[in-house]
């Protein structure tokens, strides 16, 4: 946990941090064990790990740890941490991992929240706009319009 504190304060993520349930603290902790954390170096994983991802920023290190949590079914923390991500969000490639993931959580949620389709679509047209992964997104929208059908 130290590991993580530290991250969280140096990306000034620690009112949002306070902000969090302890379950979900944990599922911090948890998906963002992967991550290696830039400029102070801070790593959260192994030091014999490969498959690190160098996090430069706040709004990284929550899409990242959200990007992490979505294939193992954490849609509403993955949602809360994308949600506060895109308030960080400063660089269009930033936005753009955001919304493709914010897609992402609202695709695998369709069948539970009949509001997903709506969202998963606006977040596709916000990825069409920044022109990053047309093709993905448009091929999304089609396939959540015929989820709404």
């Amino acid at each position: 946990m130290p590991e993580l504190l530290e991250a969280v304060k140096s990306f000034n993520l620690m009112e949002f941090y306070l902000s969090l349930s302890i379950e979900y603290k944990g599922y911090l902790k948890k998906y963002s064990h992967y991550l290696s954390c830039y400029p102070k170096k801070i790593l959260s994983c192994y030091p014999e790990c490969d498959g690190c991802f160098m996090v430069a920023n706040g709004a990284q290190f929550l899409w990242a740890t959200a990007a992490n949590a979505i294939p193992e079914g954490k849609l509403k923390f993955a949602e809360k941490l994308l949600t506060h991500a895109l308030t960080l969000a400063e660089e269009i490639e930033d936005q753009a991992w955001i919304h493709a993931n914010l897609v992402q959580v609202y695709h695998d949620n369709h069948e539970s929240d009949p509001e997903a389709c709506r969202k998963s679509i606006k977040h596709c047209r916000e990825l069409i706009k920044l022109g990053y992964m047309k093709a993905w997104a448009e091929n999304m929208m089609q396939e959540m319009l015929v989820y709404k059908v």
